[in-house]
């Protein structure tokens, strides 16, 4: 294994999670393939067959690692990549969709400390905002269907 990373050819039904999130989150991000692939110290040809579908990961922590450059859920992230059955441990449904990148960009200026201060707080204020508009478009609808 040159490149630390074992793969192995699966069903199509089986790795079309991993290769449309793996595609999704790179490209929402604006990350190529061979940067994708340098982070995570694998080569870009792996990168390719996994967004093709052709193969998935076998090594978790590659996929761990995957899943901590975009700040996604590891439980998830490991479950659509077929390592994982299911995540009772995350307090989510397996079935639920993969965080909207956007609010992965989000979460990782939250969490990183060089993030001003002042930044921080206009993003947790906007994310309030934005739950209490949605709050009051579910209550909303729930006296509509009442």
């Amino acid at each position: 294994m040159p490149y630390g990373v074992q793969v192995r050819n699966t069903a199509t039904h089986d790795r079309g999670a991993w290769a449309s999130l793996v595609t999704k989150t790179r490209e929402r991000v604006g990350m190529n393939k061979s940067e994708l692939a340098r982070r995570l110290g694998i080569d870009r040809t792996t990168i390719i067959r996994w967004e093709s579908g052709k193969s998935r990961p076998e090594d978790p922590t590659v996929v761990e690692a995957f899943a901590q450059l975009f700040g996604l859920d590891a439980d998830e992230v490991l479950t659509a990549a077929g390592l994982r059955t299911g995540s009772p441990s995350s307090g989510r449904s397996t079935s639920d969709p993969p965080l909207d990148p956007d609010l992965v960009i989000i979460m990782r200026r939250l969490n990183d400390p060089l993030t001003p201060d002042a930044e921080r707080a206009t993003l947790r204020a906007t994310l309030r905002y934005l739950a209490e508009l949605a709050d009051q478009a579910e209550r909303g609808r729930g006296r509509a269907a009442g």
